[in-house]
């Protein structure tokens, strides 16, 4: 998968420069020119703007720390304030350790970033991963409704699957009257079965942990899934 370039990320560099610069001669208190103050609090305000939705609490944090950071002099230079400049290398840090992949949530499907992106970000992968299944069965459930209004809805997931998108199902999202459309189906079938043998089925009965990989594998195939179920085909 292809990293999209963070429309931050020159900010992040010239911030992370400076920062390595001041470390290195911090003992020596040295006063900052007004032209560095300013570049500096405009990149970490760009910063924070470009996080706002993968980490909303630094995005709010880091404006604050940037009207604190430095302390005047009164001789029209400033002093830096060492318990600003320390948060803002731990959260800077962080960030540049963990980059938020942009192009994977712009991808996902609505309902999936919804119930899953702040978890994700948030360190919370396994749940992430759970609540975009669980999000796949939901879709499933309401469109078995929309398509057989009146009909109970089974209580057993696979009956739902096979009602729907089986040979004869009731949502036609592709043309079947062709070779590669049949197989299309069928794999389509094949995954949404799989998804819920696989990860909603354990999920129910387990405390199931995965990886930051495998949860972001499990969200994007869940994601597939939903763009499916939002399809029509006549």
């Amino acid at each position: 998968m292809d990293v999209m370039k963070l429309p931050y990320e020159n900010e992040l560099y010239e911030l992370r420069k400076w920062i390595d610069n001041t470390n290195a001669t911090l003992n020596m208190q040295f006063l900052h020119t007004p032209p560095e103050i300013q570049s500096v609090c405009q990149w970490i305000r760009a910063i924070a703007t470009g996080i706002q939705s993968d980490y909303p609490f630094y995005a709010a944090t880091l404006p604050r720390i940037a009207d604190i950071l430095f302390q005047s002099s009164g001789m029209g230079a400033a002093f830096l304030n060492i318990a600003a400049f320390g948060e803002l290398v731990v959260i800077i840090r962080h960030i540049e350790a963990e980059p938020v992949v942009v192009q994977f949530w712009s991808e996902i499907h609505p309902r999936i970033v919804n119930v899953s992106r702040g978890l994700y970000v948030d360190g919370h992968c396994s749940t992430a991963a759970e609540k975009a299944v669980k999000e796949v069965e939901s879709r499933l459930r309401e469109k078995f409704a929309e398509l057989k209004p009146g009909i109970a809805i089974p209580s057993k997931i696979g009956d739902v699957i096979g009602a729907l998108v089986s040979e004869n199902g009731a949502f036609k999202f592709c043309d079947t009257t062709t070779t590669s459309g049949r197989d299309y189906r069928r794999g389509i079938q094949s995954l949404f079965e799989g998804i819920m043998a696989a990860y909603r089925n354990p999920a129910a009965h387990a405390n199931l942990q995965y990886e930051k990989r495998e949860a972001m594998e499990q969200i994007m195939l869940a994601s597939q899934l939903l763009y499916v179920l939002d399809k029509t085909y006549q």
